[in-house]
């Protein structure tokens, strides 16, 4: 528990350090692209990866596919960001061993791989860096704690299943252990009673000769 507690502690510090998404230029198809990123410390990249999907495609219902490193949502309508269809592409970016720091970068294209940016499509970019504010500073912190409490919900389920079958078998065995007990107890009594005839026998074998 206090592993825990403390593991909490330093995980809220390291998101704590969180920048504001910011504009940028992402390689896409090994071209420099306007788009947005956000840096976070604290979490896996599977764990961001995992979450990031779960948001667009289970929460917003957007149909996914991988390529080229990339989440790719084609002409799809991303309510997060209006009411047009776009192609949007997202890449989770780990740091080197050095750096644990996660880039998290958002992409999104008016088609033809026509990127907004920040001069052509202000608002547009700005509902860009809004959401991933949003996912990082809200939804990514009560996604972690909800899988959290599933993570911790399944180990107690699973204690308590072993508990349950420790005690049974305890049980079982204090059983078998009172039985034991009493045939001991059985098998003495029978012992000194079969000795005491031994020994008068053998009295009387003596008394004879």
């Amino acid at each position: 528990m206090k592993k825990f507690l403390l593991f909490s502690f330093l995980f809220v510090g390291l998101t704590s350090y969180a920048q504001n998404a910011q504009s940028t230029q992402v390689e896409f198809n090994k071209v420099k692209v306007p788009g947005v990123s956000i840096t976070i410390a604290g979490y896996e990249v599977d764990f961001v990866k995992s979450a990031l999907e779960f948001r667009l495609e289970k929460v917003s219902g957007l149909k996914g596919s991988n390529s080229k490193g990339f989440r790719v949502y084609l002409a799809q309508v991303f309510h997060d960001l209006g009411f047009v269809k776009y192609d949007i592409f997202t890449l989770v970016d780990k740091g080197t061993k050095k750096d644990q720091f996660i880039t998290i970068s958002l992409l999104v294209s008016k088609g033809m791989d026509v990127f907004a940016n920040p001069v052509d499509d202000p608002e547009l970019t700005q509902k860009m860096k809004d959401f991933l504010d949003y996912f990082v500073n809200d939804y990514l912190v009560e996604y972690y704690r909800k899988h959290k409490i599933n993570q911790l919900t399944d180990e107690i389920n699973k204690l308590e299943k072993d508990c349950s079958s420790l005690t049974s078998d305890l049980e079982k065995l204090d059983k078998d252990l009172t039985k034991i007990q009493d045939q001991i107890k059985k098998k003495s009594v029978e012992l000194e009673k079969k000795s005491e005839a031994l020994q008068n026998a053998k009295s009387d074998l003596e008394r004879i000769k």
